[in-house]
C-alpha cells in the first residue's frame, strides 16, 4: 500500500460506506416512524422533504395512505437512494421548496415534515404553506434536529474529523479536500446554515424554541422525543437509546389553528 492511499485512509477513517449509512439511517427513520405513527391519519399524506420517499412508502404500506412527496432535490438525500430495494411511486413527487407547496388548499390529511425545516430559507412562510394545505380535520406530523444532536456533532466531529481541520486549514490551497477558518478548527460548522458554526445549532434546535415557532401557526398537542442516536454516516461511538428527557430529534404531533 503506498503512502498516500494510506494517509487517504486515515483521513477517511471517520466516514462509513454509503451502504452503511443507508443502513443506519433507517434504522433511525424507523425509530422515529413508530413514534409517530399512532398520531397519523389515513387518506392523503404529504411529505415535505421527501428525499427518496420512505415515508411516503411507510404512509403507504402501513396505513393505505394515497401518498404525495415535494423536494428541492429529489432522490438527492435520505433513506433509499443507495442499498435498498424500495420502490415508490415517483410520478407523486415534485420537486419543489416548504416555502411554496405545489398543492390545493386543504388537501391532506396529514402533512409530514422530517428534519428539513433546520434546512429551509423561511420558517415561517413554510409552516404556513404546511397549514394551507392541511385540512381542518388533518394533522402536522414535524421533526427536526434538537440541541443534543447538535452536541453528539460536536463530539463526534472532535472525536473524529479534527484532522481534517488540521489539513484543511494548515495546506489549503494545496489541497483540494476544502477549506477551514481559524475558528472553525475548534467549532465544526453549522448542520444547516451557511457560514456557521455548532454554536448556531445549539442556540436554534432547542426544543423550546422549535415549539414556539410551530406554535405561532398550529396548535401542538404532542411533544415526542424518539431516541439518541449518533451520526449515522459517522463511526458509532455508541447505540441508539431512548430516553425521557434526550433525543437527537423532536416530533411535534400538531393541529391546524382555528381563527374565529
Amino acid at each position: 500500500m503506498s503512502i498516500k492511499s494510506t494517509l487517504l485512509k486515515i483521513y477517511n477513517y471517520p466516514y462509513l460506506s454509503k451502504e452503511k449509512t443507508n443502513e443506519n439511517q433507517k434504522k433511525i427513520r424507523d425509530t422515529e416512524w413508530f413514534a409517530v405513527k399512532p398520531y397519523l391519519k389515513k387518506g392523503k399524506f404529504l411529505d415535505v422533504g421527501c428525499g427518496a420517499g420512505y415515508a411516503m412508502q411507510r404512509a403507504h404500506e402501513d396505513l393505505g395512505c394515497e401518498v404525495y412527496g415535494i423536494d428541492p432535490d429529489p432522490m438527492g438525500h435520505g433513506v433509499g437512494r443507495i442499498g435498498s430495494n424500495f420502490k415508490i411511486n415517483t410520478e407523486n413527487i415534485q420537486k419543489a421548496f416548504a416555502e411554496k407547496i405545489p398543492f390545493e388548499d386543504k388537501m391532506f390529511d396529514t402533512v409530514y415534515s422530517s428534519h428539513v425545516l433546520e434546512h429551509v430559507n423561511d420558517e415561517l412562510k413554510s409552516l404556513q404553506e404546511m397549514s394551507r394545505v392541511l385540512k381542518d380535520d388533518g394533522v402536522l406530523i414535524i421533526g427536526m434536529p434538537t440541541a443534543s444532536m447538535a452536541v453528539i456533532n460536536w463530539i463526534s466531529n472532535v472525536m473524529f474529523t479534527s484532522h481534517h481541520r488540521f489539513v484543511n486549514f494548515f495546506f489549503s490551497p494545496f489541497i483540494t479536500t476544502g477549506k477551514t477558518s481559524f475558528k472553525e478548527l475548534f467549532i465544526p460548522k453549522s448542520h444547516s446554515k451557511e457560514g456557521s458554526t455548532l454554536l448556531f445549532d445549539l442556540k436554534m434546535y432547542q426544543v423550546k424554541r422549535w415549539q414556539e415557532l410551530v406554535n405561532t401557526v398550529f396548535e401542538v398537542e404532542h411533544v415526542l422525543l424518539p431516541a439518541l442516536y449518533p451520526y449515522p454516516e459517522m463511526r458509532q461511538w455508541f447505540k441508539m437509546h431512548k430516553s425521557s428527557k434526550y433525543s437527537s430529534s423532536v416530533f411535534f404531533v400538531c393541529r391546524k389553528r382555528k381563527y374565529f
